[in-house]
Parts: structure tokens; sequence; C-alpha cells
């Protein structure tokens, strides 16, 4: 839609029709089937789906199924196809032939990552110290100079970003 003079909301009388007819066709525009919202409620509002993997009619649902095809889920493979499941998960852009996640299929799922790193530390030790190794049996057991320190272990039982649980809807 182009918007003109024509277009424009008279903010002198906000809720004559006219304006009303305005907002609604401008709602009505944005919001096209198989687009993805966050909601700070629990239920979805009028005109969306949760998402969260159910499978659906093919014929009551018929635009949604038109936008988004059998990406998460062929359903019974005649008359239902799947919703994605976004309950608690982050949504991660489609690469679309950027290079950064490249080997992506669109509609895919990754379980969770932590990048490889190494945490090293060391201390000098001017006195004779027993190592490991020694304990096996495979060395004189005594050594002088650097030793490698393990730097402990921390966290939960997830890598996650700080975040708000909201409820992720598709519009059908």
């Amino acid at each position: 839609m182009s918007y003109n003079k024509t277009n424009w909301i008279d903010t002198t009388t906000p809720a004559s029709a006219d304006n009303m007819n305005k907002i609604e066709q401008g709602v009505a525009d944005i919001n096209v089937s198989g687009m993805v919202a966050q909601f700070a409620m629990i239920t979805p509002p009028t005109g969306w789906l949760k998402c969260n993997g159910a499978l659906i009619s093919r014929s009551i649902y018929p635009d949604l199924f038109a936008a988004i095809g059998t990406v998460y889920g062929v359903g019974d493979g005649n008359t239902t196809f799947g919703l994605p499941d976004l309950r608690g998960e982050f949504v991660r852009g489609y690469d679309d032939s950027r290079g950064i996640d490249n080997s992506r299929v669109f509609g895919s799922t990754q379980a969770d990552d932590f990048k490889s790193h190494l945490h090293s530390n060391s201390r000098a030790v001017n006195t004779p110290y027993r190592t490991t190794a020694y304990a096996s049996g495979s060395d004189s057991g005594l050594s002088t100079g650097f030793v490698a320190l393990d730097t402990g272990s921390t966290g939960g039982t997830e890598t996650r970003p700080k975040n708000i649980a909201l409820l992720y809807c598709i519009k059908y």
C-alpha cells in the first residue's frame, strides 16, 4: 500500500469512522498469514494461534497453510499441517546466503552449543611438587617450574542471554 494524504489519519477527530477504517486497514496490511509475533499475554489474540507445534487443519486454516505449507510438519500428509514450535526457543534470523549460518535449512532447529574455547592459567613453582603422572608410576614425580591449574567449573545447565518469556503466535 502506498501512503499519500488520503491515507493519513485525521488527528482532530480520532474516533471518526474514517479513521477507524484506516487504522483497521493498516493493521490488516501488516498482519499477514504466517507472520510470527510475540505477545505479552498468555492467550493469543483473535486471528492468531500459539506457536506450539500443534497439527492443525489445512481446510480450517487455508491461508496459513498456503503461507507456510509443511515447513514445520506435514501432519497426517493430507488434512493437517504443523505449526512452528517456539516454546522455550530463541529465534535466529535465517541466513539467506549471508554466510554466517549458511548450512541451515529454512525452518530448521539447532541444539544448544557453546563455542569451543580455552581457559588457561599457570603459576610458577619454586619448590618440588608431585605430578599427576607420578601417581600412575610414569615419571619421577618431582618437578619445578610452571604448573597448569584448572580454572574450575561454574555456570548452570544451559548457555543463554538474559531474557523474558513472551508468547509466540502465528497469524492465520
